[in-house]
């Protein structure tokens, strides 16, 4: 007599656990990501702008896996920026990046991609870079530094930074080449405007 109302009380958690995720999906289309130190903490929907996209993001200064460093200030005023937070052992990144790798080939001379690996050991990320042939720098995060400082909790997370160092887009998951144009064209849009005015 016990065992079946066990049974019936672990199908019944199971179908509540189910219902609260799908409750929890249908409530908003993406995760919100807080970014920590744009402007003491802007909540951004991953689908969306920013609601305060006005203010810079906020910049790191990490160790680029061929050596030296990499810092995101590097690029202000010269080009946008997509970063991808990601890792090797998630199998959508090893789908995503090799993608966005042939669009850095690209479209290199318009953006700039950083891949920001969270928290892996070095030769971990040379083994999975070497072998998928990915074109783009690499950034070492080993103690989480970006990702703490970005709010990003999810590996295959793409923050799209505009030329002056101000929120574009944030892109939970796969990444395409409409969102990257629209990157490039939005910058190029404001550099008209600057420049006539």
């Amino acid at each position: 007599m016990k065992k079946p109302a066990i049974i019936v009380g672990i199908v019944l958690i199971v179908a509540f656990g189910v219902l609260l995720i799908n409750r929890d999906n249908s409530l908003g289309s993406g995760p919100t990501i807080l970014l920590s130190g744009h402007q003491g903490g802007s909540a951004v929907n991953a689908d969306n702008q920013s609601d305060d996209n006005e203010a810079a993001l906020p910049d790191f200064s990490l160790e680029r896996l061929t050596g030296g460093q990499i810092a995101l200030a590097d690029y202000r005023g010269e080009k946008p920026v997509i970063l991808d937070f990601w890792a090797s052992w998630c199998p959508n990144c090893r789908r995503d990046m090799p993608v966005l790798s042939r669009f850095y080939r690209q479209y290199k001379d318009q953006i700039e991609v950083i891949g920001v690996n969270l928290q892996e050991n070095r030769s971990a990320v040379e083994r999975y870079i070497n072998s998928a042939n990915i074109a783009f720098p690499i950034a070492l995060d080993p103690a989480g530094l970006a990702s703490r400082a970005y709010g990003v909790r999810y590996t295959n997370t793409h923050v799209l930074v505009n030329k002056d160092g101000t929120l574009f887009q944030v892109i939970p998951g796969d990444i395409t080449e409409a969102s990257i144009k629209a990157l490039i064209e939005n910058n190029i849009e404001n550099n008209t405007v600057e420049t006539t005015t």
